[in-house]
């Protein structure tokens, strides 16, 4: 409801503009004065009399003494510097301001210039575009700096669902005689940032054909310029795919990248970048700090990109002496097809979201995500039902069948055998879910299932999975279709042209009426007959190449926004919606989305792979570069997935460097820091008991992701901090976690250009300042790792640890308290965040307290948990008591400072832990 208030306020805007403009057109003399008037009255929607938000009456004259100035930010609100002095200059300065910046839109000149609240430059010179007809120079081009009339209103301490709002709205027209652009500009000064978005209004009298649009841009040919460190050369720009088309890598960009002539070329859109980032951007200033976060808030009608570069030649320079970067444009392209704008009618863009001046760069990449899931109204899976958590499982894809796993090889007996290891294995440790993958259907587009693989049918394998105690989920692809499919020889109309893909496949027209009809009845089937809770949605970005649609006046994006709208509501909000397709068309539809291409058996990359293409490589340290750059999507506006986790080497090709256990482990370290979705890609009667044990450490996921400290520093990050500030079972502690990596050859990122870290097979020292991390650096921390099972000792201030290669290590940081406390354990890899119930010192009794989830091993993997206690030289150990759930081989030793604990659980259950300790003089 606030949106569509909203709406009807700048409807009401708009109209009383275009009345003022009418009556400039006309030299009336007299006309309605709207910018006093109440932007609260109906404009066709709802009154809202609750409403605080109202037009701000028209402001007394500015007292502009011609104080020397350098800048419009050098005097005072409505006063403008002109020949290096303030003046009044009436209806021509408009502001909008935050805590850290001030936006000054000139209506003289229809373009917006932002300061910090030092008045020192951000941005010169932006405005907004509008191509007509067709994306390149062969459009015509509308623009507000080069409107022949401009007219603005303001409205102030507006709700929406951003939050509270300033606003401008500002309508020029002139340059085509019944067109006009409406520019609305808002700042949130809570928040700090600031959203753009810009709409045609069609009175031609004709039919517009609405081809591309930047609601945000500026170039140093025209003036303008964004300025935040001393020379972009110093910047790093983390991207998030590319040129609509490559989504499937994400790369960080020196701030002085020059253009790819080829891409830019063969790419439709006419992007001008050198940087051309899909949805969103953030850059950083390495060598001072600052941060300019950029990116879309909507995506119904396109697939927006964020346009960044340096030239040297049309850079400016500001006043300090820094240089500019000399183009950004926050823009989208509408394809197929232009979109149709019909006479009387109005087409808006994506709205456009800038923080200027953000305090930390981490921050500002989550802060726009968090922008992002209020935007979108989104209800993240584990917001939807209390008890939903982040899943997991087993897919019996296993990363194909030519590298080793099943692919398509797959029937009734094979999922049957799985799924007893999965039983007897991890159902206890907290898996709960299990997915049939590509091969039950006759081909694609056929879903259904194969007789001769699956003779009991779905329903029948669905409860198969259920009666074990897992959650059944399916793999489709549900807009791509065979050429040999029975549903393309009996609908060939369905279907998009033209034939981009090779001859073998077609993909699903998703703007015809009876395909969106196949869709519903497909997916009721999928839920309501078949059984399944999990829809792994597959190759559907297919459809994002199509055209020639029934409805030729929807884009390509609003055509596949329908397609899953009708697939969610067919299989409802308790079915979890995994997506694998380009991020932006499904954003705010699906409950998850897979990240990268398919991750493969090997560490570094396919052998057939060229280093200098990252493009198409494939394999662990692949897998992590990308989603690793896409960390702040998740749990913010879905729940991200880094494909699967493999041991196994790929047995089909020798050439193949084969995969150790210390690789398999650091992958599974770093998926659990992410805390996303934990997905087995192994042949699970295949695991050997290092496998097994390496997964249950893994489970539950605690679902908090870590943030990769050095991202923008190294090709591979080997940084990484979870902050624990709560736990899934009860357990109240505060501490952090250092994920720390070697992953071999890497990339130093903060050299430019880039420099080659080479692999000599030496371990690799990480030094950690904890003072950087927010910690105290005056405060003494017990430090304990995981995987080794080590004790550190007390660290302050700095921590340097020695990474062997091609490993990961997790070193838990606990505030040293002077009394016995946990260290850590090799249960779980958080150590604290899940599985424990309670833990509490009583210094009166001189008793710790441990109660705690634990799961019995298995005959082919046995468990022995193993914990570490730290207990202060004066406190003597005295006995541990084991109550609850029977354990067995209970051992206790104490090694110095350190209580090392060990025993088998004998059944799936709770145990209690009780230690006692004499604490005081003489100490053990």
């Amino acid at each position: 409801m606030k949106r569509f208030r909203q709406a009807a306020r700048i409807a009401l805007w708009t109209g009383c503009l275009l009345l003022a403009w009418a009556c400039s057109e006309n030299d009336a003399g007299e006309c309605l004065d709207c910018l006093g008037g109440d932007p609260d009255a109906d404009a066709g929607g709802e009154f809202d009399a609750d409403s605080p938000s109202e037009a701000e009456p028209e402001e007394e004259a500015p007292a502009c003494d011609g104080s020397a100035c350098d800048d419009d930010a050098d005097c005072s609100p409505g006063c403008i510097c002109a020949a290096g002095a303030c003046e009044e200059r009436e209806g021509t300065r408009f502001d909008l301001e935050t805590a850290d910046s001030l936006l000054v839109y000139r209506n003289d000149a229809g373009r917006v210039d932002i300061y910090t609240r030092d008045g020192d430059w951000i941005v010169r010179g932006a405005t907004a575009r509008v191509m007509l007809d067709a994306a390149d120079e062969d459009g015509a081009a509308l623009t507000v700096a080069d409107a022949g009339i401009r007219e603005v209103a303001r409205v102030t301490a507006d709700e929406d669902a951003l939050g509270t709002a300033d606003r401008l709205v500002v309508r020029a027209g002139g340059a085509m005689e019944g067109a006009a652009l409406v520019w609305t500009l808002s700042a949130y000064p809570d928040a700090g940032f600031y959203t753009f978005a810009v709409e045609l209004a069609n009175d031609t009298g004709e039919t517009l054909q609405f081809a591309k649009a930047s609601a945000f841009e500026l170039s140093g040919q025209e003036g303008g310029g964004l300025f935040l460190g001393g020379h972009p050369s110093t910047h790093r720009i983390l991207e998030n795919g590319s040129y609509t088309y490559l989504d499937f890598y994400a790369a960080v960009q020196p701030g002085d990248v020059p253009q790819d002539p080829f891409t830019a070329a063969g790419v439709p859109g006419d992007f001008k970048g050198h940087s051309v980032s899909n949805l969103n951007h953030g850059v950083l200033d390495l060598d001072g700090g600052a941060v300019w976060i950029a990116g879309a808030l909507t995506f119904e009608h396109s697939l927006p990109v964020i346009n960044l570069s340096y030239d040297p030649a049309a850079s400016a320079a500001a006043p300090d002496g820094r240089a500019g970067f000399s183009y950004f444009s926050a823009e989208a392209t509408y394809e197929p097809l232009p979109k149709p704008v019909p006479p009387g009618g109005a087409f808006s863009t994506e709205t456009f979201y800038i923080h200027p001046a953000e305090t930390g760069f981490f921050e500002g990449m989550e802060n726009w995500a968090l922008a992002v899931k209020r935007m979108n109204d989104i209800t993240l899976w584990t917001e939807k039902a209390e008890g939903n958590r982040v899943p997991n499982g087993w897919n019996s894809w296993s990363t194909s069948g030519s590298t080793g796993g099943y692919g398509t090889s797959i029937n009734e007996e094979v999922i049957l055998a799985n799924l007893e290891v999965m039983t007897d294995e991890f159902r206890d440790w907290g898996m709960d879910w299990f997915q049939i993958d590509d091969g039950y259907e006759p081909a694609y587009g056929d879903w259904w299932w194969r007789e001769d693989r699956f003779p009991h049918g779905p329903a029948w394998m669905a409860q198969q999975i259920r009666d074990r105690g897992f959650k059944p989920g399916l793999w489709m692809a549900p807009f791509t279709h065979h050429s040999d499919s029975q549903t393309l020889a009996e609908h060939p109309d369905w279907f998009a042209g033209p034939d981009f893909f090779p001859p073998a496949y077609k993909v699903l027209d998703l703007t015809h009426p009876e395909v969106k009809a196949y869709l519903a009845d497909l997916f009721t089937t999928f839920r309501n007959d078949w059984g399944f809770d999990w829809l792994k949605m597959d190759f559907s970005y297919h459809a994002l190449f199509g055209g020639e649609f029934h409805d030729p006046t929807q884009t390509r994006e609003e055509a596949y926004r329908g397609a899953c709208r009708i697939i969610r509501e067919a299989i409802g909000p308790d079915t979890f919606f995994l997506a694998v397709s380009a991020l932006g068309p499904h954003l705010g539809l699906i409950d998850a989305d897979r990240l990268t291409l398919d991750n493969m058996p090997v560490w570094d990359k396919q052998p057939e792979d060229s280093e200098d293409s990252p493009l198409s490589q494939q394999g662990f340290k692949p897998t992590v570069r990308t989603a690793a750059r896409r960390y702040y999507f998740h749990n913010r506006v879905w729940i991200n997935h880094s494909d699967l986790i493999v041991f196994r080497s790929n047995p089909r090709d020798e050439t193949w460097p084969r995969v150790t256990l210390d690789e398999a482990q650091a992958f599974c370290t770093y998926v659990g820091l992410t805390g996303g979705i934990v997905k087995l890609g192994d042949k699970l009667v295949d695991l050997q008991t290092e496998h097994i044990n390496s997964v249950r450490k893994l489970l539950p996921i605690y679902g908090k992701g870590a943030r990769p400290l050095d991202l923008l520093e190294r090709e591979f990050p080997e940084k990484w901090l979870l902050h624990v500030d709560s736990s899934l079972d009860g357990y109240d502690e505060t501490y952090d976690l250092l994920g720390l990596f070697h992953w071999g050859s890497n990339r130093d990122m903060s050299r430019n250009p880039y420099q080659k870290m080479e692999d000599d097979g030496a371990d690799r020292r990480i030094d950690i300042d904890l003072g950087g991390l927010g910690m105290d650096p005056s405060r003494t921390y017990l430090a304990y790792e995981f995987w080794t099972e080590t004790y550190l000792g007390e660290v302050t201030g700095n921590l340097a640890y020695d990474v062997p290669t091609h490993t990961g290590r997790v070193i838990a940081l606990r505030a040293k308290t002077g009394a016995p406390q946990f260290l850590g354990w090799n249960r779980q890899i958080t150590m604290g965040a899940t599985d424990i119930r309670s833990l509490a010192w009583d210094e009166t009794a001189g008793t710790l307290t441990l109660r705690t989830k634990v799961a019995k091993g298995s005959v082919k993997a046995p468990f022995v948990y193993a914990m570490q206690f730290y207990a202060p030289e004066e406190c003597a150990f005295v006995t541990a008591r084991y109550d609850g759930s029977p354990v067995a081989d209970a051992r206790e030793s104490r090694e110095g400072e350190v209580l090392k604990l060990s025993f088998e659980a004998q059944e799936t259950g709770e145990v209690t832990i009780s230690l006692t300790f004499t604490c005081g003089r003489g100490g053990r």
